[in-house]
Order: C-alpha cells, then structure tokens, then sequence
C-alpha cells in the first residue's frame, strides 16, 4: 500500500508543479509586456530610431559578410517593430521569455534532478540580469539575439547526446563545425556557447579527465582561430570582434554588464549541477530573497531615471506629442538642455510660450535655440525645432549631423523621414527621391515613402499639402548657415515673411528677455505690435510693467493690467527684503530671471 500510494501522489505533484511554472511565466510575461508597453514604451522608439533596416539582399549580404552579421539582422528586423509600441513591446517580451525559457531547458540538462520550482527559480537569474542590461540604451537587441542563438545551439547540442553516443573523434568535429558556424552566426557570444558545452562534458562520468581536459583546450584553441582567421578579411580592429560586433551603440566600448550577463547564463547551470549533487530545502528560498534583492537595489541603477526622461522627452518631441511635453515638464522641472528646448518648443507650438515660459527653468537662450552638439537626441531636438520654425535648411543640417554622429555609424529611420520632408519643402526633390527610396525599402515607412514619392511627382503637389505647402510658404530665402548669435534677427525674417507664424513670434518676444535685454525687446515687441496691434501677452505685460518700475515711471493701465502691476509689486517687496522664504515663491517669474544671474 505504501508503494502504491507514492506512485500515486508522484504524477499529481508533477501536475501542480507544471501548473504553477505556467503561471508564474503568464505573470512575468504580463509584467514584462506592461513594462515596455507603458512606462519605458520610449526607450523602444530610441532604439528603433538609430537604424535603418532594408528588406534588400545587398543589405543582409553586407551584414552576413561580418561574424555576427546573422544575429545583427535578425535583431534589427525585430527592433523594427519598436515603431509601433504595442507590437514593439510583444517583440521584445517574446524574446526575453524565450530566453527565461532557453535557460530552464539547459539548467535541465545539467541537472535533471532538481525540482522543477527550483530549474525555474535558477533560470530567473539571468533573465534579470539581461532585463537590467536593456536599461542601458546603448545595448541594441543585437546582443539578445546573438545570445539566443550561443544558448540555443548549445542546447541543442547537448540534447545530440554528443558527449557519450559519439567517438571522440565525432565529438571534436561535431564541435569544431558548429563553433565555426555560431561565430558565423552570432559572434562573441560564442564564448557561451563554447564554455556551456566545455562545462557540461567536464560532468559525463563516461569521459575521461585527460579527454575532457583536450577537449576543452580544444575547444577554445578553435574559438581564438576563428577569431583570428575572421580578423584578416574584416575592415574592423581586433577589439571590436572580442566586443562583439553590433551589440553596443559604441562599438569600441565594452559595459562590464554584458560580461556579467554572459558569465551568469554560463555560471547558473554549472551552479544548477552543484545544488543537484548537494540538494538543499534553503535554496528556493534563499534565491527568490536575492533575486528580489537584486530588483530592489538594481533595478532603479539600470534604469537611471534622468537618462530615460531625456528619452521620454526625446520620443515625445519626435511623436510631435506637446501636450505630453507640458504635463511631463509640469511633473517634473525641466533642468537639462533638452528638457528645457524641448517644452519651450512645446509651449510655442501650443501658443502659450509667451505666458508661460518662466513658469519652467529657463538656461537663457540656449534653452531656446540651442548650438550644434555631435550628439544626436540635441540635434534632433534643435532640428525640430528649426523644422517648425520654417528653418528648413538649418532642420536638414541638424538632422544630418545628428545621424553622422551616431557612434556605430548606422543610418537613421527618423533623421532619414525627415530629410526626405525637409527636401521635399526646399524643392530639391532628385534629393528626396534619393531619401525616399531608401525608406522604400522598409517595412514600416514603405507606403509613407510611396504617398510622398507620388506626391512630389504631382504638379502643386507639395504646395497643396497641409504641412509642407505652409512650411514652404514661411521659409525665408536667406535660410543659409548663420551666426548664433544672431538668431534673433533670423527670427525677425521669419516672422516679417509670414505673420501668421506664431511660433517665430513667441520665439522673438522671448529671446531679447532671455538675454535680458530689455532695449531689445522693446524694438521686437515694437514690430510685432505694428502688424498685430491687439498682441499683448503676459510677458509683454511683465516686461512693459518691469521697465515702468525701473525708470521709476508709472505703470500703463492700457497695457498692464491691474493684476499684472500687483504681482511685480509682491515680487519687489519680496526682492528688497533679501529673504530667501518670501522671494521663493517668486522663482518662477520672468522678473526674477531679470535680476538674478540663475
């Protein structure tokens, strides 16, 4: 009876066992999913904005001719997909699970004794580490994969029984191919594919400790060949192949964290086949208090939350999303460059920058135009902000140089779009045939291209069109490379040639104010005034009631409203009195940009 009673119970605690791995892969998948899908949706538009994927054979030729080109293709098909969040965010939930999934199957392998609770609990352990890694923006999903492929080929080798079914012989052929074949395919990662399987036949009780030893001095002799045979015939440096060619945004750059990824995938199993030889109760739960640890104390680190709100502003900008910018910047102060352009960009395209520009940070008139930067998000952002302007010169310029100066020299689907817009309204259209073919051959940005491509081929076209017609219409002729420090009266050309452009009217308003120079202003507010006599905004009222105050002469009421004159008052009283609790609340007005030197 007892007998029959153990066989009994053994299959219904491998069902509830079964039961409980589905649901708690459901769950993270369901975590996972959400993550990417909401609050780091951004971080999937950076990434899928600094390559420009073809679907032509010259372009998987040209990556299959390099050790990892395969990985490299694969992972930029699938990074094409971030355009559209909610797919982008399934894409990526699909691979980070079947990674959990490749690393429970080898933990299997190595020790198929364990309970399955504790296989899972183990494969948890790289899954986090790679899930913190992608905090970091200059890891590309290039990496994922070429790891998807080390792990998966060396499972699949070790499922061949390779190490006790074949001769030796067999085994270091059967090695050698397939090591040259995953460093075709997937590169650096194939030191994981090469230690994984070292480590589970150092384990075959069937083999000897002199094969084993020879096998793997073997093993890793091959690797370094392969490494050094590919090093003749490719135009890159030997680091950039131990690296790994592809998976980082600098290519000459190695993150102590990739290791540490690629050293826990190939540790956990050898440490899997440790805890199967000593099976302890603590280790289940042991592991999920250090794993949950790990989440706590990393997790914020991998996730630094001022570089991803430089890619939230960042992805707003390029979703034209203003709304967005303002409430972000409402939440939380904007104080770095892009940040502060960004949402005076955003309250100039929704016609409140000449109200509330000085309810947010201001860093002068770099705040507002900011230089040339080799660095693309800033010259994006300055691009943008010169592309809804009606600087359409100065947008292609910033939009080009911030594509050169992407560290692993790809191409980019948002710089190369908006190139194809900026030659379309400059007219030079054999130009945007060029852009526009290019994007042709995508997935996402294919029928874009064909509607423009049609579009410039139609008499009246591009006048006709919405966007493009008005931004030809406001474009000045003497849009040429200019002084930076005269973009005021860049400006002033912008607005005398279309009156109707509000955004290069609050830009001229508020630059003189930013320079704190008041004489200044006073000219420009005098043009505008003149073309539009019932303009008065805020700032106006701020700075006419501020320079009244100074020249000690009285505050005019047809211009100044009461309101207006008794805050500058509050503000004064408060100024005179050099106390740091009553000017505080006053931080955030244009009379205290004016007197303080922040």
């Amino acid at each position: 009876m007892p007998k029959e009673k153990q066989t009994g119970d053994a299959p219904q605690t491998l069902s509830s066992s079964k039961y409980i791995l589905i649901i708690l892969s459901l769950a993270i998948a369901v975590i996972v999913y959400c993550f990417w899908a909401f609050p780091y949706r951004a971080l999937l538009s950076y990434r899928e904005q600094f390559q420009l994927f073809q679907t032509t054979g010259t372009y998987f030729s040209d990556l299959a001719s390099r050790p990892g080109g395969i990985a490299i293709y694969i992972g930029e098909f699938l990074t094409q997909f971030f355009n559209n969040f909610w797919i982008g965010a399934a894409v990526i939930t699909g691979l980070m699970l079947l990674f959990l999934l490749l690393c429970y199957f080898l933990i299997n392998r190595f020790a198929p004794t364990i309970t399955k609770i504790t296989k899972f609990t183990l494969s948890l352990i790289p899954f986090i580490s790679i899930w913190m890694l992608y905090g970091n923006p200059d890891v590309t999903f290039c990496f994922l994969t070429a790891l998807l492929i080390a792990i998966a080929t060396a499972y699949a080798y070790i499922s061949s029984n390779g190490n006790n079914s074949t001769s030796a012989a067999e085994r270091y052929l059967k090695m050698a191919v397939v090591t040259a074949l995953v460093y075709w395919l997937a590169g650096h990662t194939t030191i994981v594919f090469t230690l994984l399987i070292v480590g589970y036949i150092s384990k075959s009780p069937n083999i000897s400790i002199t094969n084993k030893l020879f096998f793997a001095l073997l093993s890793l002799v091959w690797l370094a060949a392969n490494v050094a045979i590919w090093s003749y015939s490719l135009p890159y440096p030997l680091s950039y192949q131990l690296i790994g060619i592809g998976y980082l945004m600098t290519p000459d750059k190695l993150y102590a964290v990739v290791l540490i990824v690629e050293l826990l995938t190939m540790l956990v199993p050898y440490a899997a086949a440790f805890i199967g030889q000593r099976p302890l109760k603590i280790v289940v739960p042991t592991l999920i208090a250090l794993e949950l640890l790990a989440i706590v104390i990393l997790f914020p680190k991998a996730y630094d939350k001022t570089t991803h709100r430089l890619i939230d502003y960042d992805y707003m900008v390029r979703a034209n999303n203003w709304n967005g910018i303002i409430k972000a910047s409402d939440k939380h102060i904007p104080d770095l460059p892009l940040t502060v352009s960004a949402t005076n960009l955003a309250l100039g395209m929704t016609e409140q920058l000449d109200s509330r520009a000085f309810d947010y940070y201001q860093n002068g008139v770099e705040g507002l135009l900011p230089p040339f930067a080799k660095e693309p998000l800033s010259s994006w952002t300055t691009g943008e902000i010169f592309f809804q302007l009606g600087m359409i010169n100065s947008a292609q310029r910033f939009y080009f140089e911030g594509m050169e100066a992407i560290p692993n020299y790809n191409k980019s689907s948002r710089a190369i779009k908006r190139l194809a817009e900026t030659a379309m309204v400059r007219g030079d259209y054999p130009l945007a045939e060029k852009y526009l073919h290019l994007l042709e051959n995508t997935l996402f940005y294919k029928k874009w291209a064909q509607r423009n491509l049609n579009l410039i081929k139609t008499p009246n076209g591009v006048e006709s069109h919405p966007l493009y017609g008005s931004l030809r219409k406001r474009m000045v002729d003497e849009d040429y490379l200019f002084s930076e420090g005269e973009l005021d009266k860049t400006l002033g050309q912008l607005y005398l040639k279309d009156f109707g452009n509000n955004l290069a009217k609050q830009y001229l308003i508020l630059y003189p104010l930013l320079q704190r120079d008041l004489n200044k202003f006073g000219q420009y507010m005098g043009v505008v005034t003149e073309s539009q006599s019932q303009y008065n905004p805020l700032l106006a009222q701020q700075a006419v009631a501020f320079i009244s105050m100074k020249n000690g002469q009285p505050v005019p009421s047809n211009i100044v409203p009461p309101m207006v004159e008794q805050s500058l008052r509050s503000f004064a009283q408060a100024w005179t009195s050099k106390n740091p609790e009553l000017i505080a609340p006053h931080r955030r007005t244009l009379y205290y940009y004016l007197l303080s030197n922040e």
